[in-house]
């Protein structure tokens, strides 16, 4: 914090609250002795996503240097885009490199240069590697074996989006058309009438995908299918007993 020219009355006050902190158990309605943890910095404290990201500077310090150096290289999404080297939010952090022994070893030495500075760790038992599709299956399980990290060809996902598209972007999307059905599924058709319907469609259906357009956008053919999905549910017959017919996807607006 003092490299970052944060004021020394505000740094001693926040020193404070970290080195302060003390826990007790309770057990069996009897609260126990109290202990103090060895790390200060605790998940749950409003002021720990804020002191996660001073913390972090720290490693993308060193991740900015191997760059500017040339010894680090990240991944551009244009030629003439930047290289990104990491991407993050709060203590989460994604980090862009070589698959080969040679960016394994700069991601070494970073990692742990930045462990002995800070006192933090990664933990590797949470964390995942994703490989490009000219990867080899034997550089992935020598990469995985050194880090000691898992691997994985699956898209996972971070706060509900996909981490990683690829080129198989239509099973990406996919929980959108599978959320749609579940909460279709939990209704009953017999007991929503056609404004009914409709309400349900505009209200819930609809506003599942809104979250995922705002970031990505959608195959035409997964606006499709999901389309589909909503009108055969509006055409099926509620409690009125009848069907009804009209414009396809009437309903369905984007």
């Amino acid at each position: 914090m003092s490299k970052m020219s944060f004021d020394e009355a505000w740094i001693q006050l926040i020193m404070r609250c970290i080195s302060t902190v003390s826990y007790s158990v309770v057990l069996n309605g009897i609260s126990r002795e109290v202990f103090s943890p060895k790390r200060g910095l605790r998940q749950g404290n409003p002021l720990s996503p804020f002191l996660f990201l001073i913390c972090s500077e720290g490693l993308f310090t060193f991740l900015k240097i191997a760059r500017e150096k040339g010894t680090l290289r990240g991944v551009k999404a244009s030629k003439r885009s930047p290289q990104i080297t990491h991407l993050r939010f709060a203590d989460d952090c994604i980090l862009f490199g070589e698959a080969t022994d040679r960016g394994v070893g700069i991601f070494e030495k970073i990692l742990k240069e930045y462990e002995v500075c800070s006192g933090q760790c990664v933990n590797y038992g949470k964390s995942t590697i994703f490989f490009s599709s000219n990867t080899t299956d034997s550089a992935r399980l020598v990469i995985s074996n050194r880090l000691g990290v898992k691997w994985t060809n699956n898209s996972e996902k971070y706060l509900g989006l996909p981490n990683m598209l690829g080129k198989k972007r239509m099973l990406a999307f996919q929980h959108l058309k599978d959320r749609i059905k579940m909460k279709i599924d939990g209704w009953s058709t017999r007991l929503l009438s056609q404004r009914g319907k409709e309400v349900f469609i505009k209200a819930v259906l609809q506003a599942i995908p809104v979250y995922t357009m705002g970031y990505f956008l959608l195959p035409k053919s997964v606006c499709v299918e999901m389309e589909q999905i909503i009108a055969k549910f509006w055409w099926q017959k509620g409690y009125e007993k009848r069907g009804y017919t009209g414009v396809h996807g009437m309903f369905y607006v984007t």
